[in-house]
């Protein structure tokens, strides 16, 4: 039978975090703003220091009291529609909003929010749109076109994404992030060569962007580069020493070069920083069957799995494991599992091993 060994490769896209969702500071109104309600001001600030201090509910009213004072207080209903969208009240924060927008048309940061919030509500087509405006607003920052050609990204539009990256380095051309995000929509794309060139940019540019290292590394793995790839992942490591990703990432180049010792070596690093890391504990499995040590495989996957039910390339790797060890009736149970949760390979090993057989005895 075919062995088929699986060990998980990650590709970091440095993806936004949920920290550019975050509203940014509040800005004061100083008294001495012309032609304001002194009292509109005094309720405006009142409303930021309850911000600042985490009493959303009351921030919310202070600006609500302000608007009461000053309809058209544009800074209030865009800082209440901050509040609305911490509060997680996303049809509030888009009333607010679009008031913001018919009061000051050209207000690119109030369509960015929009964005953001149709994000949040899962309606990724108005989030694009939203963008589009904030994007037709004079000197609208490079950060927008990033934002939405990671939103394509996440809609698997590749090319639309691979344009916003572009116009974001065009505008922003020491972005060592968007260099290396670009690159991995490229590989993505298919593109591997000139994905390799944005990881070398971006590294240039900053020298310590560790995933780009990493990045790099796992792209030349695939290209079956392995000296370029354990070279790339080496200064990712010098970057960050305890970089487990680096490591793990290292430790499947060794094993597909079929330096199992160094795999080994490696897996255990990783496990050492991170022992709940339960890809290094399936890869390490994989590197015991390898060296016919099936009983280490078996336990490595044990552990996996109890951290992780729905791993399947740990039912697939114990399967294998105790098949070695003629315990086909569980290695078939463990296929069964890992096909459940969609490991295709697992299917392959179901039909043609014993399991067939056991299964037509169990109907007897």
């Amino acid at each position: 039978m075919k062995r088929i060994w699986f060990c998980l490769s990650l590709l970091l896209v440095a993806l936004p975090a949920t920290a550019w969702l975050q509203t940014g500071e509040l800005t004061l109104v100083v008294d001495s703003a012309l032609g304001l309600n002194p009292d509109a001001q005094r309720l405006y600030n009142e409303g930021i220091s309850a911000f600042e201090s985490n009493r959303l509910d009351d921030a919310a009213q202070k600006f609500t009291e302000a608007i009461q004072l000053e309809p058209k207080f544009e800074k209030a209903y865009l800082n209440r529609g901050k509040v609305y969208i911490q509060q997680a009240k996303w049809d509030l924060a888009l009333q607010d909003l679009d008031k913001v927008i018919e009061l000051n048309p050209n207000a690119a940061n109030a369509y960015e929010l929009k964005a953001q919030v149709y994000v949040e509500k899962g309606d990724k087509e108005s989030a694009i749109a939203a963008y589009t405006q904030a994007l037709s607003k004079p000197d609208a920052p490079a950060a927008l076109y990033y934002q939405r050609g990671m939103l394509y990204f996440e809609m698997q539009k590749n090319e639309e994404a691979i344009k916003d990256l572009d116009m974001c380095i065009q505008k922003d051309p020491e972005n060592a992030v968007a260099y290396n995000d670009r690159g991995s929509i490229k590989w993505k794309a298919g593109k591997l060569d000139e994905a390799l060139l944005d990881y070398q940019t971006a590294v240039k540019k900053d020298p310590k962007l560790v995933f780009a290292y990493n990045n790099r590394g796992s792209l030349l793995r695939e290209k079956g580069d392995y000296a370029g790839s354990i070279k790339a992942y080496n200064e990712a490591l010098m970057v960050k020493k305890d970089y487990y990703i680096a490591l793990n990432n290292r430790g499947l180049a060794y094993f597909a070069w079929g330096k199992y010792d160094e795999a080994l070596k490696d897996f255990n690093e990783v496990l050492k920083i991170k022992p709940d890391y339960v890809y290094a504990l399936n890869n390490r499995a994989a590197v015991y069957i390898k060296q016919k040590k099936y009983n280490e495989a078996v336990a490595d996957c044990d552990k996996a799995i109890s951290m992780d039910k729905n791993y399947g390339d740990a039912y697939l790797n114990r399967g294998i494991a105790k098949e070695m060890l003629r315990q086909e009736e569980q290695a078939c149970n463990d296929w069964l599992q890992a096909a459940s949760l969609g490991v295709s390979s697992a299917e392959i090993y179901y039909n043609s091993g014993p399991c067939a057989e056991i299964e037509r005895y169990k109907n007897k």
